[in-house]
């Protein structure tokens, strides 16, 4: 399936995820120049409560930017696993209006638990980084359960799946991991080379360094497409290899 099936998944992603991600990277880091704040720590959320007419820019503007960012990878996502899927079956070329429709069509079922999945994910990063990587691999499986998987409850089935055969699980999930951290790193070093002969220093973000890092890596991440497409052929595969002896 994957061999048969990356082009399509790859197309989608680059399409429905790291397009509109590249894209809320500019608006970021043009709002962060003009003045307003569009990211926020947990300190200064606390903070901001605690002052209500610092509520609007602290909190309100970084959560509509992070909810457009969530819809739109939650859309991407759903209409790249429906590409590498459908194309995998039928052999026929996917075309992206319907991955769109697809992903749009699974929208108000997949978002709210990728709202969960990711609050519990940051949670868990906040209480020391190890029980954050743990819940990223125990909650993997989850979108998987929502789109093919009708009736069960994705975050507790996904804990069953990754957990049922951990070995295995653990295998197919490290390995999927390192391939894209080490392709990230590569795509992150070429990117830091490339603002040191621009720039004359590795821009890491528009707080630090203004417009011209922000458009590198709004660059950074709109080229991150092939990231996306290892995720979803390798989680689907994953998937489909955990499901299959869930049978067994």
């Amino acid at each position: 399936m994957a061999g048969r099936s990356w082009r399509p998944a790859l197309f989608v992603t680059g399409v429905s995820v790291a397009t509109p991600l590249a894209t809320l990277e500019l608006a970021f880091g043009l709002t962060e120049a003009a003045g307003y704040r569009a990211t926020a720590s947990l300190p200064d959320i606390i903070a901001a409560l605690e002052k209500p007419t610092a509520v609007t820019p602290t909190i309100v503007l970084p959560a509509v930017l992070l909810i457009i960012a969530s819809v739109s990878a939650t859309i991407g996502w759903a209409g790249g696993v429906w590409a590498l899927v459908t194309h995998s079956v039928t052999g026929r070329p996917v075309a992206l209006k319907d991955a769109y429709r697809y992903g749009l069509s699974r929208l108000r079922s997949l978002w709210p638990w990728t709202l969960a999945a990711t609050l519990l994910f940051l949670a868990g990063l906040h209480a020391y980084v190890a029980p954050g990587i743990y819940l990223l691999f125990a909650l993997s499986m989850f979108s998987f359960t929502v789109l093919f998987e009708l009736g069960r409850h994705p975050l507790v089935h996904s804990f069953a799946l990754t957990h049922r055969r951990l070995g295995r699980a653990l295998v197919r999930w490290g390995t999927l991991a390192a391939v894209t951290i080490a392709f990230e790193a590569a795509l992150s070093l070429a990117f830091a080379t490339l603002s040191v002969v621009l720039l004359g220093y590795p821009g890491y973000g528009a707080q630090a360094h203004g417009i011209a890092s922000t458009l590198i890596d709004t660059v950074h991440t709109a080229v991150g497409a092939p990231t996306w497409a290892l995720l979803v052929v390798g989680l689907s595969v994953t998937h489909a290899d955990l499901h299959n002896s869930e049978r067994t």
